[in-house]
């Protein structure tokens, strides 16, 4: 079993996917279940967990339709407005479906994300506790992982997850700095994080060479028990594609005992994400 971790899925028609640019060629287009399977049959993953790529509640309705019509799409990550004076209903309402899992807040991209320290929000954090939801903080520049920590040390009721391992700038060769932020904020025992996002981090010519360094971090600092293998999906078509960064994580876990690979590869997404509860 292999669980993908963070896909995404857009229909451009609908309107919502303001972070999507026409010069992103590759990917601004439709991308939908029909695309992506080819891939994950290809590469031998079994269900995906469909994160959230628009800054609206209707973007989980729409991802809610594609999970009833292909059963492999077995968890959904939404979005939702921590300050919105209806934060508990709405919280409530995503809860009632069984396929979302979490919620991913996110304002313009997260291009910074102090916002998410306002004391006005903490409504809304207890709003997703209190309705089993998880978080996932998605951070654009590894300098704010510091924030997101200070988020999860605020709410240890939640069960958080770190996307793209924070981001580092792997391009630059800025090793230390991220390193020490990843090992501070793995720290605490409600996170979690994903490994995805390392070859957009990375120059165009990256290899496992440069990349390597930086995955065996997280997976030192988290464990494997806390670390979930992700694509991110189209995203990742900006940097390589589905097959090479599937065959390069598994050389990047080829030293692990079986058991540990799979508690990356589908043990951690499931037990974080609750999949196998019944949708």
């Amino acid at each position: 079993m292999t669980v993908d971790a963070h896909i995404h899925l857009w229909r451009l028609a609908r309107g919502d996917n303001v972070a999507l640019l026409p010069d992103m060629t590759p990917i601004y287009r439709d991308l939908g279940p029909q695309d992506v399977k080819p891939r994950l049959d290809a590469a031998g993953v079994d269900r995906v967990v469909v994160v959230q790529a628009a800054e609206t509640l209707a973007e989980a309705l729409f991802i809610t339709g594609l999970a009833r019509k292909f059963p492999w799409i077995t968890g959904i990550v939404a979005w939702i407005d921590p300050s919105s004076p209806s934060v508990e209903e709405e919280a409530a309402a995503l809860a009632w479906l069984p396929v979302v899992k979490g919620v991913r807040p996110v304002r313009d991209d997260n291009r910074n994300i102090s916002w998410m320290l306002d004391r006005r929000l903490e409504r809304g954090w207890r709003a997703l506790a209190t309705n089993g939801l998880s978080l996932d903080i998605l951070v654009q520049d590894w300098r704010e992982i510091p924030l997101a920590t200070a988020l999860a040390q605020g709410n240890p009721e939640l069960t958080i997850i770190l996307d793209h391992c924070g981001k580092p700038d792997i391009a630059g060769g800025l090793f230390d700095p991220w390193a020490s932020c990843i090992e501070e904020m793995a720290g605490l025992p409600n996170v979690n994080c994903k490994l995805s996002g390392l070859m957009n981090c990375a120059k165009p010519s990256a290899t496992i060479a440069d990349v390597g360094p930086f995955a065996a971090h997280v997976l030192s600092a988290f464990g494997p028990s806390r670390v979930m293998w992700a694509s991110d999906w189209p995203p990742l078509d900006l940097a390589t594609d589905y097959g090479r960064w599937m065959a390069m994580s598994c050389e990047l876990l080829r030293h692990l005992p079986s058991d540990r690979r799979n508690q990356v590869m589908s043990g951690t997404a499931t037990r974080v994400y609750r999949l196998n509860q019944q949708q």
